[in-house]
């Protein structure tokens, strides 16, 4: 029996505009079982749908670089996976140096940094609600009580996302995970920041195990998640390669997919056992 449910947020919960519809809203509230946001966003980029959805359970934000308890004030942090500093600085110098056109910001705990604003990051800005902080990374990145949990790099191309990824794999400096997000953009965490261990995080605080639940994504950085649990529902937007980890195929999401996948998958399944 499904006892808990995990789902992706951008491209799955939410529509290409970055918006719930009143089906999912409605479907996740009256869902008798807990349920928890696994995002590539901030928890400040969660907060407005966590609130429209009344959700009370953990979060994981930045990729599952941090587990959170929503409060009404500041995010409680239950685990964290922070970059390390110094390959965090290495990086983004010689990106800047190499890449110029890139759009590059980082994220701490309460903080979306950017050194230029651009069209990438009003993009994502108008999408997500959130305004970033301008610093200098060079100056920043000397503050020994920075704790950064995301790099994200927004390209022009998929061809120049790929030579960027090539040459950050080249760089070789420890402790990184990139990850691409759509078409255009790369998302650089901690190695320990995966999905599939927040979610066993969770669980393990819960006392249940994958077998227990179910998974809703879409995206590459969905696919650790959705080969370690037994259920997933993948949304119909997705791509074939991760259309092929689902045992349930929904709806896309700008047509209410985690509803119908809520409803005539896992209703189903725990009617069966039950």
């Amino acid at each position: 029996m499904i006892k808990y449910i995990f789902s992706n947020l951008d491209g799955t919960l939410l529509n290409q505009d970055g918006q719930l519809s009143e089906k999912d809203i409605a479907a996740v509230k009256a869902s008798p079982l807990p349920i928890s946001l696994i995002s590539a966003r901030s928890p400040q980029e969660m907060q407005a749908t966590i609130d429209q959805l009344a959700l009370t359970t953990p979060q994981v934000a930045f990729n599952g670089g941090l587990i959170y308890q929503p409060t009404d004030l500041f995010p409680m942090v239950l685990a964290e996976y922070p970059l390390a500093t110094s390959a965090v600085a290495t990086l983004i110098a010689a990106l800047q140096s190499e890449f110029s056109d890139i759009s590059l910001s980082a994220y701490d705990l309460h903080h979306w940094y950017t050194q230029t604003i651009d069209a990438g990051i009003e993009a994502i800005a108008k999408q997500t609600g959130q305004l970033p902080t301008l610093i200098n990374f060079s100056d920043q990145l000397q503050n020994p009580f920075l704790k950064l949990f995301k790099i994200q790099l927004i390209m022009q191309t998929t061809q120049q996302r790929a030579t960027v990824a090539d040459f950050i794999n080249q760089c070789h400096l420890p402790g990184l995970s990139v990850q691409q997000s759509g078409t255009m953009t790369l998302e650089i965490t901690s190695h320990e920041a995966t999905k599939a261990n927040a979610l066993t995080t969770i669980l393990e605080n819960t006392g249940l195990t994958v077998a227990d639940c179910a998974a809703f994504g879409e995206g590459q950085n969905d696919l650790a998640m959705l080969s370690l649990v037994l259920q997933t529902i993948v949304m119909g937007n997705a791509s074939d390669q991760i259309q092929m980890a689902g045992q349930f195929i929904t709806k896309t999401n700008h047509h209410s997919g985690f509803s119908y996948g809520l409803k005539k998958y896992i209703t189903k399944v725990n009617q069966k056992v039950g």
